[in-house]
């Protein structure tokens, strides 16, 4: 009887035990649950946006992302076949995004962002999930390392345009994201970056290597096969109310593995060209106010969706065909003015870009066996205004309306059948609704 009463109290001590251990680890699973939880953030947006045009546009992202009027083209009674209207509503620029932040490691705060929409990479594939940022960054002191896909070095999201939420001013403001390795300096108010970059979603124009010349080509290969990542400096100065800075930019790229004979032989090459790009910008706050600008001196930023490229000049030398390049470069100039607070918040955006390839007397013309590579080099100058009205609810809803006003003077020879010098124009109204979450 002693033996049974012992055994039934070991059995009551050791399930007392077990519960014990039980509820113990219960607890830490939920502690570590909670202090993995506070570490996630998610954010993001639901943003449906309808615009109308005037007339048929260069453009991106299923006609979203507006890049300047297309040229007159008349038909056999000289009724303009780009002078037709075209209207959508699209909720593509829906954005869910994940910040984790991560403990403390090689003594700097960890940080990784995730972020995506359903714009795509391609215009084909449009209303698909695609990645707009993956990246995970390391804050010292006074020094920061960024490691992944992030917004191309020219493009500054202190000073992104208030316009509609993908247009962001292109193509006179870039709009790119690259994977990179970006490393920046704090000397008090002064910070110094640098950053080498590796294109993905937006990729150069370069020849088809099948063909001596005359036919273009699109992707990453004319710049990985140049063994260079494409490199850029700034400097900035920042404040309570002004931020300023300059940038240089280096693009190198190989647009040919090989070239061809008059036989159809192939041959080796590694000819490389380098395209300079550079960037004044700044932004200042006053009142309830904020301006913010940029210069751009860009020789081919068409990877990050503003103008400039590159001409291929083909000569038969002997029985094998070589080639020179050359670049032709836009000056554009943006700026944007909003107000930051109250219900009502109105914006201007103005832009401006010229060819500085088309004003230079001293440039040859783009002969029979030439071919460009980038955006606009057919146009000699090109104008936007953009005003904008915002309503701001209480909550994190606000509505918005736009007429962006754009004009491009095209150069004789643009490329459509009988083209002489002419000016058009477009004129978008839009319509968003963005909720913040």
């Amino acid at each position: 009887m002693k033996t049974y009463k012992f055994v039934l109290i070991a059995a009551a001590l050791m399930c007392g035990s077990f519960s014990a251990v039980w509820a113990q680890n219960d607890s830490t699973r939920l502690a570590r649950k909670k202090a993995i939880a506070n570490r996630l953030a998610w954010h993001g947006f639901v943003n449906p946006h309808f615009f109308l045009d005037t007339r048929q546009n260069v453009t991106g992202k299923e006609e979203m992302m507006l890049f300047y009027p297309k040229p007159v083209v008349p038909d056999a009674d000289g009724n303009d076949l780009n002078a037709t209207p075209s209207m959508n509503l699209m909720s593509v620029t829906t954005r869910l995004n994940l910040t984790i932040d991560g403990p403390e490691l090689l003594n700097a705060k960890m940080k990784g962002f995730i972020e995506g929409d359903f714009t795509s990479s391609l215009s084909a594939d449009i209303n698909s999930l695609r990645l707009r940022h993956a990246y995970l960054s390391m804050q010292w002191q006074s020094s920061s390392l960024l490691m992944g896909q992030y917004w191309h070095p020219m493009v500054l999201h202190e000073i992104m345009p208030m316009t509609n939420p993908l247009n962001t001013g292109a193509p006179f403001h870039p709009y790119a994201r690259y994977n990179q390795l970006r490393y920046s300096q704090l000397l008090g108010n002064v910070e110094l970056l640098a950053v080498a970059a590796f294109q993905l979603d937006s990729k150069s124009q370069g020849p088809d290597e099948n063909y001596p010349y005359g036919v273009s080509n699109t992707g990453t290969k004319f710049s990985t096969r140049s063994l260079v990542p494409e490199l850029n400096v700034q400097v900035r100065y920042r404040s309570e109310r002004l931020f300023v800075g300059a940038a240089a930019n280096l693009l190198t790229l190989q647009p040919r593995s090989y070239v061809l004979d008059t036989n159809g032989g192939t041959h080796k090459t590694t000819q490389r060209f380098s395209l300079p790009s550079f960037s004044l910008f700044g932004m200042y706050r006053f009142d309830n106010w904020t301006l913010k600008a940029q210069a751009l001196l860009n020789d081919n930023l068409y990877e990050s969706n503003t103008l400039g490229g590159y001409i291929e000049r083909a000569h038969l030398n002997g029985d094998c065909w070589t080639y020179d390049y050359e670049s032709w470069s836009f000056t554009t100039l943006w700026l944007d003015l909003s107000r930051t607070q109250g219900t009502w918040r109105p914006g201007l955006f103005l832009g401006f870009a010229g060819n500085n390839w088309a004003n230079d007397d001293t440039r040859q013309p783009i002969g029979s066996y030439d071919r460009a590579f980038g955006r606009a080099f057919n146009i000699d100058c090109l104008y936007r205004i953009q005003p904008r009205l915002v309503y701001h609810t209480q909550g994190n809803l606000f509505f918005q309306a736009e007429v962006e006003y754009t004009a491009a003077h095209y150069l004789q020879g643009d490329g459509t059948p009988g083209s002489t010098e002419h000016w058009a124009d477009n004129c978008r109204f839009s319509l968003g609704a963005t909720y913040n979450f």
